[in-house]
Parts: C-alpha cells; structure tokens; sequence
C-alpha cells in the first residue's frame, strides 16, 4: 500500500505539511480533499502541482486568498491551531496512545471537529482549559479519543 505525504507549496519553494498517511485523494474544480489512513479528510484549495508515488509526496499550490495575498501573506483570516489527535489504543498489553501532531487553520474548531468525524457515530465533551486550550474528550465508534487545540500566536 503507497500512502502519502501532502505538502503545500509556500514561498520559495518550502513545504508546509498538511497531512500524512494519505490514502485518497479528491479533486473537485480547485478544492482538494486529502484523506488519511484514519479517515480524518483535510480540504485544502488549490491546485496539484505534483504527485510522486517513489517519494510518497504530493505537492498542492494553494490557491491566492485575494489580490492582496502577496503583500500580506499567512493572512487568511483564520486562527492558527495546534492540533493533537490522541487515538487511545484498547489492545490488552499495550496501552500507548497513537498521536498525530498537525498546524490547521478554522474559524471554528468545532466545525473543524464535525469534519474530521462526519460518517461516524461519536460524542464528544468540550472543555476549555484556563490556558485556552479546547480539548475534546471524544468517543467515536466505540473508540476512546482526545483531541485538543491550541491557538497558535
């Protein structure tokens, strides 16, 4: 099985990772649909630049935000998130946790968390942390989760 990495295209060159594991990916007019082993699904817009199946690397130019981009870049209007998606593993003699680490950017982290989960049966508690950290104490499927976001300055 050949999964991928997505990387989007900054300034000169550099890659921002967007998403690892990446099993499908959907392209409908300039928005792309990366989705991982999981089935957590990232949409990004732009346009493939490239897909190298040897390197397991798939670059996406992303799309310019206005006609103002380039004077003012990483201004999207968006917050900035650290988001780290905690899986607790149920195997009997072996209680590591698998964790997956991403920068997201979402008006609504809330809204962000209803994507990653659409199809799924879950529930989720909301506690915000006096730090500012939303965590979201999650059970999808039967399957223990934690997810927590914190706004990145």
């Amino acid at each position: 099985m050949c999964l991928s990495t997505a990387y989007e295209l900054g300034e000169g060159g550099t890659r921002k990772q967007l998403c690892e594991y990446v099993s499908v990916i959907k392209v409908a007019g300039d928005t792309i649909t990366l989705t991982d082993l999981m089935g957590q699904e990232i949409s990004v817009t732009g346009e493939l630049e490239s897909v190298d199946l040897v390197k397991n690397a798939i670059i996406i130019r992303p799309a310019v935000v206005s006609e103002f981009a380039d004077a003012f870049p990483g201004k999207t209007g968006m917050k900035k998130y650290e988001m780290i998606r905690e899986i607790f593993n149920s195997c009997s003699g072996n209680q590591m946790r698998d964790v997956d680490v991403q920068e997201i950017e979402t008006d609504d982290v809330d809204a962000y968390l209803a994507r990653i989960y659409k199809g799924e049966r879950f529930t989720s508690n909301r506690t915000v942390k006096k730090n500012g950290v939303v965590v979201f104490d999650i059970d999808a499927s039967g399957m223990a989760q934690r997810v927590s976001f914190t706004e990145i300055s």
